[in-house]
């Protein structure tokens, strides 16, 4: 195999995160007796997005934004009598149990830990929430280790977690790739990193993207491995 060490994002890549959380946010606002339309999870989730933007971008911290995006979202709703900190607090004790391979995820690292591949997961997600989750689903099975944002003591694109995760394993940036769903803060990280980079396009809405791109796990599969046994 042409790479020593592959590295994986989680949500969007393996993870499927849309549905967990759409799914928390739902029951949680449920609790707070607000029931949500889809309209209104849509606009959470673009909330959401916003802010974990900034975090990228290192205009916000961690600890602000899991806030900060519930102190927004429940202004939009009109409801500034319930508290930001309860919602954010019990979204993710729920998100931390919401956990979900994306269709053909574990198939596939199954597969690739069958060829003994060493593979870790370096992820800007929560620590505490991604631990959880990864505890669920029994990650350990396929990964080597997994670095968070807060382990590194920064995110995505620095490649904090990059170097961390070399010292790790032991593998040179240059003989490891990374696997991300991103096509600018994934792509960044790794290229800020010096390490080779494969976007996982599986809706197929970056066609555009300048670099290397598959659209399911068979292309990645073959990409990673069959390609590198030809070569």
């Amino acid at each position: 195999m042409k790479y020593e060490m592959v590295y994986f994002d989680l949500d969007g890549t393996l993870l499927d995160f849309a549905k967990a959380e759409r799914e928390s946010i739902r029951a949680v606002l449920e609790e707070f007796g607000i029931p949500l339309s889809d309209d209104q999870i849509q606009t959470y989730v673009e909330i959401n997005k916003k802010w974990w933007r900034l975090f990228s971008e290192g205009k916000v911290s961690k600890d602000r934004i899991i806030v900060a995006r519930f102190e927004e979202f429940l202004s939009w709703l009109g409801h500034p009598e319930i508290s930001p900190l309860d919602v954010s607090q019990r979204y993710l004790e729920k998100l931390s149990n919401c956990a979900y391979f994306l269709p053909g995820a574990e198939e596939f690292l199954t597969k690739m830990k069958t060829l003994n591949v060493k593979m870790a997961a370096l992820t800007n997600g929560v620590q505490s929430v991604q631990e959880r989750r990864a505890k669920l689903l029994r990650l350990e099975r396929f990964f080597e280790f997994m670095i968070t944002s807060e382990l590194a003591g920064k995110p995505k694109p620095d490649p904090a977690m990059f170097l961390l995760a070399s010292r790790v394993s032991g593998v040179p940036l240059r003989r490891s790739v990374y696997v991300g769903d991103d096509p600018v803060v994934d792509y960044l990280a790794a290229k800020n990193a010096g390490t080779d980079f494969v976007l996982l396009d599986l809706d197929s809405v970056h066609s555009n993207f300048d670099g290397r791109r598959v659209s399911s796990y068979e292309e990645l599969f073959n990409l990673l491995i069959c390609e590198s046994i030809s070569s």
